[in-house]
């Protein structure tokens, strides 16, 4: 079973972090919300709690891992925020069990995996992570994701949670990524959504999440000024009201 921390209580809310990240960096959305929601942050396969699970060679198959995850303790329905990866997984998972996940949160992501803005491509990452190691890929991704870069306050925190991926699983899940689009089937996304973005994100654009926020039907669109790609860690006050306020509407 993938590891995963559980907070609060009330209507189910799940976190799906994204590539070489960790579920303990939703530490300020658990604590905003673990009061009105029951918070599940999950460590997705070959990441940080979860590195010893083999990786699926699909995005779909992550979103299957996160299902099975969820059967097994007893959560039906369930609200989902995905970010960057993550947002993949939680598009797939809106294609793939749309009668689960009430409320759509795709955070710092796009419908296509190799990310067209991204700082480098996932095949040069791929190519890094082989001849540098993972702990070195790592290093680069997290600077990118803060404004501020390393001399973010938050950058040390969030590059501790990212330790301990697994190289074999972040080169499996990268080829999946690669492979992976979702951008012919925005439409088929009857779930709720909501669309946030950095308007400084060097990974997933604004120009991306444009995309996802004219290809879903009736989704929402939010744009967090002075962001990078790790929103909810730079402006985690900003990040959680706007979440909140989308999750508090009726569907």
């Amino acid at each position: 079973m993938l590891n995963y921390r559980r907070y609060g209580r009330g209507r189910p809310l799940v976190f799906l972090h994204g590539f070489v990240g960790g579920a303990a960096y939703w530490l300020p959305q658990e604590v905003s919300f673990k009061g009105a929601f029951d918070v599940i942050s999950v460590d997705l396969p070959g990441f940080a709690g979860s590195a010893d699970v083999p990786a699926p060679d699909s995005i779909a198959g992550y979103g299957n891992a996160v299902i099975e995850l969820l059967d097994g303790i007893g959560v039906g329905s369930f609200a989902l925020v995905g970010f960057s990866l993550g947002g993949m997984i939680a598009q797939q998972m809106a294609l793939d069990h749309e009668g689960r996940i009430d409320k759509l949160v795709l955070y710092g992501t796009a419908a296509v995996g190799e990310l067209p803005s991204r700082f480098e491509s996932f095949t040069e990452s791929s190519k890094r992570a082989r001849s540098d190691g993972i702990a070195a890929t790592t290093d680069k991704t997290v600077a990118t994701w803060f404004v501020d870069g390393t001399a973010s306050p938050m950058h040390a925190y969030t590059r501790a949670v990212c330790d301990g991926a697994n190289l074999d699983a972040c080169l499996t899940v990268m080829n999946a990524i690669m492979d992976w689009t979702a951008a012919d089937r925005l439409g088929e996304i009857a779930t709720p959504t909501l669309v946030v973005v950095g308007d400084r994100d060097r990974s997933a654009t604004p120009a991306d999440a444009m995309v996802l926020w004219n290809g879903i039907p009736d989704a929402q669109l939010s744009v967090l000024p002075g962001c990078a790609h790790g929103a909810h860690l730079e402006k985690p006050d900003l990040f959680n009201l706007i979440v909140a306020d989308f999750l508090a509407t009726s569907a």
